[in-house]
């Protein structure tokens, strides 16, 4: 009895003294969501959660005070939220003091060491699960597209399925900063369709909306995304474009318990109200990591935290045995089997392969036991999903004549049933039933079909297939919200958009001062300025040039002055005949002067080469001048009408636009009565009138292959799929999708569309012609290049006229003459056309009429006489003296010459 009581008193006191555990938790400071997902996890499984919380990422030194302020903490381990580079340091720092490490992100540096347990799916998982998918879709070619920073640790085995050159082509694309279109664009250009995705789940909504902006999100794309999070988000906008995308999803949705508790737990401590679906995977790691620590702790007998200090590298001596039962256990976690190899990495890891349809998304297969296995998407016992369900069934289809959908047969005997029709809804629908293995029957109906707002009622197609009247509907069906009400609509075998089409304007000629264009307005600025500047530093440097300066009369050996030709006026004139690659008289004599021409003359070599080899285009090329390039343009135009089909979805668009311009057109339309009945009436309009039709971007595209003179003005307004239509949860949904799928695959379907559109019922006859002569350069393309000459004519010409008067102004004045009869003097002279040598003076006229000829021949300086005129100031005196000295002395008279020479 005593033994007994001495037994429970020991068990009360154990239990009465029974350590806190404590788990230390490491996370960004600006993810609130993975904190509270600690906080709440951690309290679930009795522990105490110890937050710390990093800055900003790259703070290292952060880090390492925040891995040993929890050590002196005496944790039992580490959640480490962090990754990338900085989980290294808290992965050094545990191994020292053998302290479990939790990693719940992708390690991207492949850290292996015994203290680290990564719940994330190993890189092993993911290449295997990868190569089976990528062969699975039999893809012969792909990209391999990734977020710089992520490593392609995951990507290994497809990059080493490219070794084989002759079965698969693979490219790979890195993702840079914040802005991933010119990427994505690029990847357009070079044709790529198909997409191998490793992108971590914070970028991945960015990514899928720049892929969607630049046109890879349609019918003819397909993805697949690495991250577990891909269908927690929001992908309501990508489901019916028809891209194929594929991902992965760990947790099991169905029957979870444990998933729906802490799903509810975190909306009451966020107040968000998350699905189970919608919960973040590494939040749910973070619950994993918890339970992998609360097994761990049930093997054990006995557990005694320490506080550790990193200054002394001490280490803990459980922590070895808590890290080895965290491996070797086998723990059934929200993200299921948790199990681990050696190095402490995830193994075994089961994944459900989800797809996105125009149904939401569906689970498609499993990859198990490093095995995956593709099966069809679960549907209700109410509806069968045999593949037999349509084999050998008969089928009423609906279709509308509208080409290239559907013609009637153009046959010199009478065909009956389907034989009367042909188009491209008529081949795939053949094709579709030759994968699924049933026959149809067509039914012509020309109304698609909407919700009539006076009756409450659907009309034309939507009607038929609601009530079973019909089994399919196959044409240029537009999936509208209003119609999936009523019906279903298959995977989109077709994405277009609303356009406008209208006729091809007539080609203008260039613009008469078309060759300006050549260079942009900042070049012709610089250019200009580059001259002016060129020409003050040839002045400075010709002026400090030794050899610059030269003796204006080499017949005296010593001269008094000796002359520079860098004056300004000269300067500029060699840079201006440089340019015009004429040269000039002015030649540099120094080794400065003629090094900085001969750059300048290289320079000009490039400008003028280039200018020539830009300005053919500029000359020849003629544009079509739109009136207008946006729907706002087109309404606001006052002479051109335009309109849409009456009762199609191109008119609904408008009508229940929030744009007010297309409100504004939509009234204007309705009010004016310019809707038309058939898509081929708004052609007619468009082509023989000035009206703008509006219609669907594919249609548009047929029609031009066979109207030349019509085209597409503007982009896309919109963005529209055409699908098959059928009844509200039919059982051929699937199969139909499948076999679209197929196609799609095969390049069955884009072969059909250029059969229809380019080659058939008068196709292609549109074709860019080349001309077998170069264009020859008439006048209108010349005009330009004959007005500058005349205005630089009239220019020099008025230049050179008001010389002249100046010149006749001046020897008015010397001569004491009047300013008209040097006027006509000079006209006379100039007016004769002959002789080359001008007296330099005449005999005034008397006031008889006489010429008499002047006492004082030419003997004074022009200017010095027009200020002594002015002045009153007589000259005689220096004159007599230059004479005296002229008569006397050859040398005094090369002197004063010399003197009065100006280089300008």
């Amino acid at each position: 009895m005593a033994v007994s009581v001495l037994f429970v008193f020991s068990l009360l006191v154990s239990c009465a003294v029974a350590e806190e555990y404590k788990i230390g938790g490491i996370f960004y400071q600006d993810a609130e969501d993975a904190k509270v997902a600690f906080t709440i996890s951690a309290k679930m499984y009795n522990f105490t959660p110890i937050l710390r919380e990093v800055s900003k990422r790259g703070e290292t030194l952060e880090v390492s005070e925040h891995v040993c302020s929890l050590a002196e903490e005496s944790v039992l381990g580490i959640v480490d939220g962090i990754g990338g580079r900085s989980s290294e340091i808290i992965q050094a720092l545990c191994d020292t003091m053998e302290l479990p490490h939790v990693v719940i992100r992708h390690d991207v540096i492949n850290t292996k060491n015994w203290s680290l347990l990564n719940l994330y799916p190993s890189p092993t998982a993911y290449n295997m699960v990868l190569e089976k998918l990528v062969l699975e879709k039999e893809w012969r070619n792909f990209t391999l597209v990734y977020v710089r920073g992520n490593s392609l640790l995951r990507l290994q085995n497809l990059l080493m399925m490219g070794n084989d050159t002759d079965k698969y082509t693979i490219s790979v694309r890195e993702l840079d900063g914040s802005d991933y279109r010119d990427v994505l664009i690029n990847a357009k250009e070079n044709g790529y369709t198909n997409f191998v995705v490793d992108c971590p789940s914070r970028y991945l909504e960015q990514l899928l909306r720049h892929a969607q902006q630049v046109g890879l999100m349609s019918d003819e794309h397909s993805y697949i995304i690495i991250s577990p999070d891909l269908f927690t988000l929001d992908l309501e906008r990508y489901r019916y474009g028809g891209v194929n995308m594929t991902g992965f999803r760990l947790m099991d949705l169905q029957s979870n318990d444990r998933l729906w508790n802490f799903t509810n737990q975190f909306n009451l401590e966020t107040g968000k109200s998350l699905q189970t679906e919608e919960i973040k995977t590494e939040l749910v790691l973070i619950q994993d990591a918890m339970q992998v620590f609360s097994a761990a702790l049930e093997k054990l007998i006995y557990i005694q935290t320490q506080s550790l200090s990193c200054e002394n590298y001490e280490s803990w001596m459980y922590g070895s045995s808590l890290m080895n039962f965290m491996k070797t256990n086998k723990v059934e976690g929200l993200t299921r089997s948790l199990l681990f190899d050696g190095r402490g990495l995830r193994s075994e890891v089961i994944f459900d392969v989800l797809e996105l349809t125009s149904s939401g998304n569906q689970t498609i297969g499993h990859w198990k036991s490093n095995e995956l296995t593709i099966q069809r998407p679960f549907i209700p016992d109410t509806e069968i999903i045999e593949e037999s369900v349509l084999r050998n069934k008969s089928l009423k289809v609906l279709i509308a004549l509208t080409p290239p959908y559907a013609y009637i047969k153009e046959s010199d005997i009478k065909l009956e049933g389907n034989d009367r029709y042909e188009g491209f809804t008529v081949d795939l629908i053949d094709k579709i039933a030759d994968i699924l293995g049933f026959s149809y029957e067509f039914e012509i109906e020309g109304v698609y079909g909407k919700l009539d707002p006076d009756t409450g009622k659907y009309t034309g197609m939507v009607l038929k297939l609601m009530e079973e009247r019909a089994d399919l509907g196959i044409c240029d069906f537009t999936m509208t919200a209003e119609r999936q009400k009523a019906i279903d609509f298959s995977t989109p075998f077709m994405t277009t958009g609303i356009a406008i089409l209208y006729k091809q304007p007539s080609k203008q000629p260039p613009a008469m001062f078309s060759f300006m264009e050549v260079f942009s307005k900042e070049v012709w600025y610089y250019m200009v300025l580059i001259q002016l500047g060129l020409g003050v530093i040839m002045i400075f440097v010709g002026r400090i040039s030794n050899k610059e300066w030269q003796n204006p009369v080499p017949c005296i050996e010593q001269p008094e002055e000796l002359s520079n030709q860098f004056s300004f006026a000269n300067s500029v004139w060699l840079i201006i005949g440089s340019v015009m690659q004429q040269g000039s008289e002015i030649a540099p004599i120094a080794l400065a002067p003629r090094m900085i021409t001969s750059i300048w003359w290289f320079f000009t070599m490039v400008m003028v080469a280039s200018y020539v080899g830009t300005l053919v285009a500029f000359l020849t090329v003629e544009k079509n001048v739109v009136p207008f390039k946006t729907p706002e343009d087109l309404y606001k135009q006052k002479s051109i009408a335009y309109g849409a089909k009456n009762g199609g979805s191109t008119m609904d668009f408008f009508k229940g636009a929030s744009n007010e311009i297309y409100k504004k057109m939509y009234q204007k339309m309705q009010s004016k009565g310019w809707a038309v009945n058939a898509n081929d009436d708004g052609v007619a309009l468009a082509e023989n009138s000035t009206y703008a039709f509006l219609m669907e971007g594919a249609s548009i595209e047929y029609y031009r292959e066979r109207h030349c003179d019509l085209l597409q003005v503007g982009n896309l307004l919109d963005q529209k799929s055409y699908g098959i239509g059928m009844k509200k949860n039919s059982p051929y949904k699937v199969h139909i999708d499948d076999a679209l799928l197929k196609l799609k695959e095969r390049g069955q379907i884009q072969k059909l569309k250029d059969l229809w559109w380019k080659d058939r019922r008068g196709g292609g006859k549109c074709q860019e012609k080349h001309e077998d002569s170069a264009k020859r350069l008439e006048m209108k393309n010349m005009s330009g290049a004959f007005v500058v000459l005349g205005v630089g004519c009239l220019i020099g010409l008025g230049i050179s006229t008001l010389d002249m008067l100046w010149g006749v102004f001046k020897r008015s004045v010397k001569y004491g003459t009047t300013f008209k009869y040097e006027l006509v003097e000079e006209l006379k002279f100039a007016l004769k056309f002959s002789g080359d040598v001008k007296p330099v003076k005449r005999p005034p006229k008397t006031e008889d009429g006489s010429a008499e000829a002047l006492a004082d021949p030419e003997g004074k300086d022009d200017i010095a006489t027009l200020k002594s005129h002015f002045s009153g100031k007589s000259t005689s005196t220096r004159r007599t003296q230059h004479s005296h000295s002229s008569k006397h002395s050859s040398s005094g008279l090369s002197v004063a010459f010399a003197r009065r020479r100006e280089y300008t």
